[in-house]
């Protein structure tokens, strides 16, 4: 997700730019389960999200969409591994959504559903043994409040417009609204994912479009997502859109999907190839096999994995726009393919989501170095007041200015402590070398450790988590 900075051009004032954050292509991750397989934990923030007791290794969802009594049908099949042995499994699922039934392995299976959590009781399951779940159920999603000051994003998981028209945003969580899961970024899973809609409205999701068909006066899609995803990370959109296609560095497909009726963003979005480019300079190769942008009725944007959400109402300010996309397609790389275990670690994405993004405006003559580090200065202490420090955050206020601005003067602090060559270098390296992972700050700080021969666990430490701005020269 993205936060409002502002922007001190050269020539000229940029307005304050608003919205949510985050070689050739990667080959898709080799199918099977073990790609996926996560060490679930439970989440010191938000404990009540996800349960560390399962392992989500593949999503199958059958979704219908009824926009007249808006209405969701789904079945999940869910392939699992239970990390410990255990007589019972709890996956998140919102209390409008009613099961109708529950397998296991093909057998019916006992089940609750008080509030939020859809507890089976399975019988007898041994340690690191795998299985399939299959829920069936109903309901008209509602979204759920978010632990947020932030103005534009008070709610996220499934919306529906007075249209009927659908979209999401489940970070740091939302994705239960709409269909069981392990709701929690520490466990990563494949999609393979059907949505039926009416004719005149098309289902988008992550990944690659496999199928698209008119049945039965419904359109149908078919969507696998071929790198394993946190939920958050997930998206679904239904509306009247139109897909159109690019092509991006080394014939990476790019879709953009827009609303037949609002396609203002599309000269925008073109601009994608070059993002991308420039970005790989930096960061390495893209790390899926696949990159696009689908515009939803929201004020924001979300680095959704290979598909990033963006708000229509970001395209009124186009040089804004512009830099958004950059830090969303920054987070494919921090915060997608690499992704943090629990939520105190938001920094590892957001941080360095910011600080591309700066380095951006830079690299377009929008403004120096010199003045953002300045304006960053001016505001970490304030920030570190009202947020609390980027790495220890204050949970009620979640995804807010610290992470951003704070951490983005923590990395550019960190540059000046081992010198630019050498912080490109990791910069570059921490992405290509985790793909895939749910990592937290100890994972970073011995890898760059290890990496640059320093201990950088004081320093790091010291600017996560501090009250006040660390003193530096």
């Amino acid at each position: 997700m993205r936060r409002p900075v502002l922007v001190m051009p050269v020539a000229g004032v940029l307005a304050l730019g608003l919205a949510l954050g985050s070689g050739g292509p990667v080959a898709a991750v080799a199918a099977g389960d073990d790609a996926a397989v996560s060490t679930p934990r439970e989440d010191p923030y938000y404990p009540a999200k996800g349960d560390p007791g399962v392992d989500a290794l593949h999503y199958r969802l059958r979704l219908s969409w009824s926009p007249t009594t808006k209405v969701l049908t789904g079945t999940a099949r869910i392939r699992f591994r239970a990390p410990v042995a255990e007589d019972r499994v709890q996956l998140d699922l919102g209390d409008p959504l009613r099961v109708r039934s529950v397998r296991l392995d093909g057998a019916r299976k006992p089940f609750s559903h008080p509030g939020k959590n859809l507890v089976v009781r399975t019988g007898p399951l041994a340690a690191d043994s795998r299985h399939t779940l299959v829920v069936s159920y109903r309901g008209t999603p509602r979204p759920v409040a978010l632990p947020t000051t932030r103005s534009d994003s008070q709610t996220a998981g499934w919306t529906t417009t007075r249209r009927g028209e659908v979209w999401t945003m489940q970070e740091p969580f939302g994705a239960f609204t709409w269909y069981p899961v392990n709701d929690h970024p520490s466990d990563k899973a494949f999609y393979d994912v059907r949505i039926s809609a009416p004719r005149q409205m098309v289902g988008v999701f992550n990944g690659r479009l496999t199928h698209r068909k008119v049945v039965h006066g419904r359109t149908v899609t078919r969507w696998h997502l071929a790198s394993p995803a946190a939920s958050y990370l997930t998206t679904i959109a239904i509306g009247d859109y139109v897909r159109y296609r690019d092509r991006g560095p080394h014939g990476l497909p790019i879709s953009y999907w827009l609303p037949r009726r609002d396609q203002r963003a599309l000269p925008e979005l073109r601009r994608t190839p070059g993002l991308i480019r420039w970005l790989e300079a930096r960061l390495g190769p893209f790390p899926f096999d696949r990159i696009g942008v689908v515009m939803v009725p929201w004020a924001s944007a979300m680095e959704t994995q290979t598909l990033i959400t963006m708000g229509r109402p970001l395209i009124r300010d186009r040089f804004g726009f512009r830099s958004i996309l950059v830090h969303e397609y920054a987070h494919q790389w921090y915060g997608d393919t690499v992704t943090p275990d629990s939520w105190p670690d938001l920094w590892l994405n957001e941080a360095f989501a910011m600080h591309t993004e700066l380095s951006w405006q830079v690299s377009r003559g929008w403004t120096t170095w010199e003045d953002l580090r300045g304006f960053l200065v001016d505001v970490d202490g304030d920030l570190r007041k009202s947020d609390g420090p980027p790495g220890a955050y204050d949970p009620r206020r979640f995804a807010e200015d610290c992470v951003y601005l704070c951490g983005a003067l923590m990395l550019d602090r960190l540059s000046a402590r081992l010198g630019p060559e050498v912080f490109a270098q990791v910069l570059r390296e921490w992405p290509q070398t985790h793909r895939d992972a749910s990592v937290d700050r100890d994972d970073y700080i011995a890898w760059l450790s290890a990496r640059t021969g320093q201990d950088l666990g004081p320093f790091l430490a010291e600017w996560l988590t501090s009250p006040t701005t660390p003193a530096f020269s």
